[in-house]
């Protein structure tokens, strides 16, 4: 097995060898891979209430459980006859003789237990207001299930129905505890992890919808709505590229076929291959082409950028976490229905494997063939951006409506997943009803502050309940609260925080922040280590994404300067300026020594009253000559954005190097890039140009 975090061995052997009782909560806790853990106290079954039977299809057994929730639970087939483990949440008792349908899918390495609850509040964050008991309270079935390929591990909150997990003989037992019987959705032979393909667990969740909406007939099959994490985020986009479900009625006519009116994605992607091997190059819709960078066109089966630089303790903590929790699919097992596009065999470790060894990708533009394989299929079956469904949906003239939700201080789907989504379906109508939040929630680093969940999440119910009888045209905004760090001393000095608004994502700025640095350097010896590497990457030393925890504190350079690392500090600041956007470093260079190589960027601020800088934001280029760029140009190094809020005095450094491990992979070839003067551009709030010389 090839995937390996660079640098970081006992992190990654760690994962690999975690011990079988340590809960799916966990965080790595130093470069040391030092595993924590918690108890979890789950609520049980009420034996107030005798279970009763859910009607056929489901034929699922019942129980009340606290908070007056009434769960079917147990194991249902799938289109495939593939067994897949179900909870449906039963609407409160007089809110209504019609019931719309919510569908909510679990991050990765998660299960159906993680959006559901026993209390409106639910976590007090990412799931306040919005679970399982406060969308049954509101007069909804709540549809959640462990997606095929995954165990079912059990509860991880006080606040999470002990919902039993289906016990089909032919699925794994869970890692936790020792010795458990078979639970979840990991079965053989083809109940295997496929990350969202569209022909399989999309198909899944069409599927168990219908049968939901066949068994209850109160269920509204005009009032359908989604919404999930992580991995269920980008199921979430996926589902709304397809709002018609009639696939289920197809494979039986007896099930009914479903709209999709809503989608609520949250921390998502909406382009697989640029959001785990970004490439940094300009998108190809109107405008800023920063806001729009992905694969490829969005008709193009992903073809027209580069393979990016892989982002390597992500894709490896990621696997190890499947691994652990689950079954990756391997090009082995049975087609899951009659061949379809996106049933082609899938081998996920062969595929992680050549992007963990890193480039060339390509020769002359021309991808080895199996870059060819991943290319394609991460687009066509696994991405919503690429998905024909929404030209589709402008000509029939119903658009599915969507409330992203984003992070600015996402390391894994960083803000553009849902910029580049906005900016596609405006262009097709700029009536579509699409909204996107961004603030400092999501994957690591983020601080996923408690108040700031209860704000998107009420945001969330107004879009919700407003478009789920029917979704419709209407001017949309794209807004953000800024990201506040408790170890910033200059927060007491700033300006009360402002939330933002706008009709663009770049149109939340007027106006631009320059630092210009002096002409420079930086080297790939191969062998070179950067600590602030170490510092700030998202999962050493911090966690894995299987479900969204705080952060304690915004991440802090270790080192002001290192070996083969160019670095600029910015004059002071004289005037407080606020930056809200993406931005980007644009770089005059030579390549010299490779014909390919990566070009990092690191954007931190000096506090002026004292203290460590703090990153505000980073980004990435992978240069691709001669077929995607010339070993002699310019290039413009997008970054991942943030709203930040810079104080007088603040001094403004920024990196770039080629070694940004272990977050980035590293080139393979020995290179140095020089350069003229760089020019650090990010938009700000303030409608003005302001440039500081930097040294």
């Amino acid at each position: 097995m090839g995937i390996e975090v660079p640098d970081t061995t006992d992190f990654y052997e760690a994962l690999m060898h975690r011990n079988p009782t340590i809960r799916r909560a966990f965080a790595i806790a130093g470069s040391a891979g030092v595993l924590l853990t918690g108890a979890v106290v789950a609520s049980t079954p009420s034996a107030a209430v005798a279970p009763s039977q859910a009607p056929a299809p489901l034929s699922l057994p019942c129980a009340a459980y606290p908070g007056d929730d009434t769960i079917c639970s147990g194991e249902v087939h799938s289109f495939d006859g593939s067994p897949l483990d179900v909870d449906v949440t039963v609407p409160d008792a007089g809110t209504g003789t019609t019931h719309p349908l919510m569908v909510m899918f679990h991050g990765f390495g998660n299960n159906k237990h993680e959006w559901e609850s026993t209390t409106d509040d639910g976590d007090g964050a990412d799931k306040y207001h919005w679970n399982s008991h406060w969308f049954a309270e509101h007069g909804y079935y709540v549809l959640t299930y462990t997606a095929r390929g995954f165990t079912d591990q059990g509860t991880t909150r006080p606040d999470e129905p002990n919902t039993p997990a289906g016990t089909d003989p032919t699925c794994h037992p869970p890692t936790v505890p020792s010795g458990s019987s078979p639970a979840g959705s990991d079965c053989a032979p083809s109940g295997t992890i496929r990350v969202k393909n569209k022909d399989v667990e999309i198909r899944d969740s069409q599927y168990l919808a219908a049968l939901t909406a066949a068994a209850f007939p109160d269920v509204d099959p005009n009032r359908v709505a989604v919404s999930g994490g992580s991995y269920g985020g980008g199921e979430s986009w996926l589902q709304a590229a397809d709002p018609m479900w009639t696939f289920p009625h197809s494979v039986d006519p007896t099930l009914p076929v479903l709209q999709l009116q809503v989608a609520i994605p949250k921390y998502g992607w909406t382009d697989l291959a640029y959001s785990l091997v970004p490439n940094g190059h300009p998108g190809f819709l109107p405008g800023d082409p920063t806001y729009s960078s992905s694969q490829g066109a969005p008709d193009a089966h992903g073809a027209g950028n580069p393979v990016g630089a892989a982002k390597a303790s992500y894709i490896a903590g990621l696997y190890a976490l499947g691994t652990t929790t689950g079954t990756f699919e391997e090009g082995t097992s049975p087609t899951p229905v009659k061949p379809a596009p996106c049933t082609a065999p899938e081998t996920f470790t062969t595929w992680l494997d050549r992007v963990a060894a890193g480039d060339p990708y390509d020769a002359a533009g021309v991808d080895d063939p199996v870059v060819a394989q991943i290319r394609q299929d991460f687009s066509d079956c696994h991405s919503a951006y690429y998905q024909p469904g929404w030209r589709a949906q402008q000509i029939a003239g119903h658009e599915t409506a969507v409330f992203s939700i984003q992070g600015w201080t996402d390391d894994l789907f960083e803000a553009v997943e849902s910029f580049r989504m906005f900016k596609y379906l405006k262009t097709l109508d700029p009536l579509w009803p699409v909204a996107v939040g961004v603030a400092d929630v999501g994957h690591s680093r983020a601080q996923n502050k408690p108040a700031t969940w209860q704000w998107l999440n009420n945001q969330a119910d107004q879009f919700l309940f407003a478009q789920i009888g029917g979704s419709h045209q209407q001017q949309t905004t794209v807004f953000s609260e800024p990201t506040l760090c408790p170890n910033n001393p200059d927060t007491p000095n700033l300006a009360a925080a402002q939330q933002l608004t706008a009709s663009t994502p770049e149109g939340l700025a007027n106006g631009t922040l320059n630092v210009v640095g002096p002409a420079g350097s930086t080297v790939n010896p191969l062998s070179a280590t950067d600590p602030d590497g170490l510092a700030t990457d998202a999962v050493v030393p911090s966690r894995l994404p299987s479900e969204i925890y705080p952060e304690p504190a915004c991440r802090v350079s270790t080192t002001p300067s290192s070996p083969g690392r160019y670095t600029a500090i910015s004059a002071p600041l004289t005037q407080a300026k606020i930056y809200v956007g993406l931005g980007s470093v644009q770089v005059p260079y030579t390549l010299v020594g490779a014909n390919t190589a990566t070009l990092n960027a690191r954007v931190w601020v000096l506090p002026a009253a004292g203290g460590p800088a703090l990153l505000v934001t980073r980004g990435t280029y992978r240069i691709d000559a001669p077929a995607y760029d010339s070993l002699t140009g310019t290039l413009r190094l997008p970054l991942y954005g943030n709203h930040w809020q810079f104080a007088v005095g603040d001094k403004i450094r920024f990196d770039l190097t080629q070694v940004d491990a272990p977050t980035y992979r590293p080139g393979n070839q020995p290179s140095t890039i020089t350069f003229g003067p760089p020019k650090l551009t990010l938009p700000t709030r303030d409608a003005d140009t302001t440039t500081l010389p930097a040294v």
